[in-house]
């Protein structure tokens, strides 16, 4: 059975899909559940379901712009009259929205999980664990991002569908061989001018000569420092950054090498959707 508090989170996403309190006609074509009319049947209303949510409601003359709540703050310098109706919704949600969007980024997360998990895997090799699974764009002028960026940028499910469609599905390693090109894995081993290309060459042998850890890859290209104790920074970054040799080397004696596969098993979290939400996935 449909609950109030159902009805008011579903009005709330839709809110803030849209930017605005929703209509019954835009709330029903972003096919989220309840349907509109079990929410006016249980709430008594599509207005009084609004204003439990938190959302504005229309006259049939046109919008109203209610008082604002005592509880509400704003910015110095902000009137509640001249907000958008998107703002005023937000200052009144802002601890619901702020949960709303980091569950809306769990679905979305689990469903590139879902989408890496029914690919098949890798192209180009075995690999099929989703923790390893990359999109990699076929073509670099059809690009918009990186698919995974997309999440906490904001872009909507139907424009990351469309952003997986342009990829194949390689796995990390592949996918660094893919994008580290010859002429960069030469420099690295033919020679080193500045200090900071001198340390990356010494990580570059190091990698080298000891390989992954965990399985049977010696690529330099795929291979990265794991830490296995308290990490002060990645040691690509403590390069790059011009710290000193003897810092960068006490980093890497706290880590072990492993390629980027195996270090992907190491940290990977597989996102966690409710049984509900999963429906929807």
């Amino acid at each position: 059975m449909t609950t109030e508090s159902e009805c008011v989170d579903a009005l709330r996403e839709a809110a803030e899909e849209l930017g605005e309190s929703p209509t019954k006609a835009q709330y029903e074509e972003l096919g989220l559940i309840p349907a509109s009319g079990t929410i006016q049947r249980v709430m008594g209303g599509w207005n009084n379901a609004k204003e439990a949510a938190g959302l504005e409601t229309y006259a049939s003359h046109g919008s109203r712009v209610q008082s604002k709540p005592d509880d509400v703050d704003l910015p110095d310098g902000l009137v509640w009259e001249q907000l958008t109706r998107y703002q005023r919704w937000h200052y009144k949600n802002r601890e619901w929205n702020t949960g709303r969007t980091l569950r809306r980024r769990q679905r979305l997360r689990a469903r590139i999980h879902k989408r890496k998990d029914d690919s098949g895997g890798c192209t180009k090799c075995p690999e099929s664990d989703p923790a390893c699974l990359d999109f990699h764009h076929l073509s670099s002028a059809d690009k918009e991002m990186a698919v995974n960026k997309m999440v906490p940028y904001g872009y909507s499910k139907s424009d990351i569908e469309a952003e997986m469609e342009k990829c194949e599905i390689l796995c990390a390693n592949c996918h660094a061989k893919e994008h580290v090109s010859a002429p960069e894995a030469r420099v690295m081993a033919e020679g080193a001018q500045t200090r900071v290309e001198r340390l990356r060459q010494w990580a570059y042998e190091y990698k080298r000569t000891r390989g992954c850890q965990r399985c049977s890859e010696t690529d330099p290209v795929c291979l990265q420092f794991h830490h296995v104790s308290e990490k002060h920074a990645g040691v690509s970054e403590m390069i790059t950054n011009g710290e000193p040799e003897s810092d960068i080397r006490a980093e890497v004696e706290k880590c072990v090498v492993l390629c980027a596969n195996c270090h992907r098993k190491e940290h990977y979290e597989r996102p966690v959707v409710t049984p509900e939400e999963s429906d929807n996935i």
